[in-house]
């Protein structure tokens, strides 16, 4: 076959036509992308592009890109002794029978000296206490950092857009599990639905790459399907899973929000309560939340429940202070960045609503132009599959002059 298939009254694709046509996808609703492609194509009124012909085109090629991924991560792990359904290794397989009692970590003696570097000068209070430190500070060359996290968009109503399609009972959502993969200065986008599903081809990725064998630092939000499906994979090597300082902030400021009396007396409160979070002293935060001055608490429900949170999220809740000046990670800012360029920025628009098969799709060839697969895949219908180098940041190439230019 010399010319692969095509739809009704769909063009003959090109590498250049679909390499336009996906990327417009991504970024713009299909109508506006209808209108650019036929201008710069310039044809007749029945040879134009049309936004459902686009659509159904984005969705077969994002299902072929998510079908090769699947196919290629079972045969990494197949090949690689690991079994396809689990994501674990098998009991011949050298990793099975291996004690996990070692981490690469930051030596002893490095993370005091910060330490002190860190409290020199500073209140008690506002004091790191080196005797509650207790955890371990990953090595940043023999660790991967993973962050992962569940994007929902509203799905669709069965009956689809027609105007007299019955209302839906309740809203529901269609789910992409986004997972950015940083070591070093490569990174690497998956996205699938599923959680469980998502992290087996993060295995599949990780022993791809040769990653295998370092420590993997997932950064979550909290949430406890995805923190079970982590502790539940990655049994067969060292983790570790740390809850993102931006949620963890986010979620004292919504409990306290409702249990407070007043926006003035919450940001009080929030302001000491940061400073003790960032200092991972979780003892002292809870002390402190119990003998609130009752003046100021309107429903004292949220302080308890925001005291449950805290104790049940307590073994990963790190010192982010010290993490910080480690120059290690605090947050899943990469992850949600990801998650807003893959799914967010282009599907959770007001009034929108998406299919399973219609949001996946797009999220998925959205994440082959952010891995730089899309030559690749359009001209072979292949993916590397590989670490991909952070871009280097521009610099101004002019002499430096008296007053800086806006390069610096």
């Amino acid at each position: 076959m010399i010319f692969p298939k095509t739809g009704p009254k769909e063009v003959y694709r090109t590498a250049c036509y679909d390499t336009l046509a996906l990327q417009l996808a991504t970024h713009v609703p299909y109508r506006q992308a209808e209108e650019i492609i036929n201008h710069l194509r310039w044809q007749d009124d029945e040879d134009k592009v049309r936004s459902r012909t686009l659509a159904g085109a984005v969705v077969r090629e994002g299902a072929a890109i998510i079908n090769y991924i699947n196919g290629r991560a079972q045969q990494i792990l197949t090949q690689n002794h690991f079994d396809p359904q689990t994501g674990e290794p098998k009991a011949d397989h050298p990793l099975a029978n291996i004690e996990r009692s070692e981490i690469p970590s930051i030596p002893a003696a490095k993370v005091g000296k910060v330490i002190a570097e860190y409290n020199a000068g500073r209140e008690k209070e506002r004091q790191i206490d080196a005797n509650q430190i207790t955890e371990l500070f990953e090595d940043p060359s023999k660790c991967v950092n993973v962050s992962v996290d569940d994007v929902g968009v509203t799905e669709q109503k069965a009956s689809g857009r027609s105007k007299n399609s019955p209302p839906k009972e309740s809203k529901h959502y269609v789910r992409n599990t986004v997972i950015h993969i940083q070591q070093g200065v490569g990174k690497y986008i998956l996205d699938g639905l599923g959680i469980r599903k998502t992290l087996l081809i993060l295995t599949a990725f990780l022993l791809h790459n040769d990653l295998h064998d370092k420590m993997i630092v997932f950064f979550t939000d909290g949430a406890d399907d995805i923190r079970n499906a982590i502790k539940e994979t990655y049994g067969w090597t060292s983790f570790r899973i740390i809850l993102d300082w931006y949620h963890l902030t986010k979620k004292c400021k919504e409990r306290l929000s409702m249990a407070l009396k007043g926006r003035e007396i919450r940001n009080e409160v929030l302001k000491t309560l940061f400073s003790l979070l960032w200092l991972g002293k979780i003892d002292a935060t809870v002390e402190y939340l119990k003998h609130l001055d009752a003046d100021k608490v309107r429903n004292a429900s949220e302080i308890k429940k925001l005291i449950v949170y805290l104790e049940k999220n307590r073994g990963y809740i790190p010192c982010y202070a010290l993490r910080k000046k480690l120059g290690l990670r605090v947050s899943s800012n990469l992850g949600e960045k990801a998650n807003d360029l893959v799914v967010a920025q282009r599907q959770k628009h007001n009034g929108m609503s998406w299919s399973r098969p219609g949001s996946s799709g797009l999220a998925n060839v959205r994440a082959l132009f952010l891995n730089k697969e899309d030559e690749s895949w359009i001209t072979r219908k292949e993916l590397n599959f590989k670490l991909v180098p952070s871009p280097t940041p521009k610099t101004c190439s002019r002499p430096l002059p008296e007053k800086k230019c806006a390069c610096y």
